[in-house]
């Protein structure tokens, strides 16, 4: 890596063993910071992102979650899975 967290070191280094401890998930998963949410001030009270594929493009967009009426697989949960951040089209 070209630059590691300087925040956080010990939650960082807890999930860099989670992560050791279960190699099979490091496929699957990675940690997810929320920065550019945070900097365009997206309330996921309120908002949900939702994502497309698009000409090989991951296109995010954050609609109301009242709004969201179709099929689809949560891509980012919160830290206590009550909540999802981020959904993806479920595949037809």
């Amino acid at each position: 890596m070209t630059c590691m967290p300087d925040e956080d070191v010990e939650f960082h280094n807890a999930i860099k063993e989670v992560f050791l401890k279960y190699p099979e998930a490091q496929r699957r998963y990675a940690l997810s910071s929320l920065a550019l949410e945070d900097e365009m001030g997206i309330d996921f009270d309120k908002k949900v992102g939702v994502s497309r594929v698009e000409d090989g493009k991951i296109i995010t967009e954050f609609v109301d979650r009242e709004s969201v009426i179709r099929m689809q697989l949560c891509l980012k949960w919160n830290f206590d899975y009550t909540r999802c951040l981020h959904w993806i089209e479920a595949p037809k």
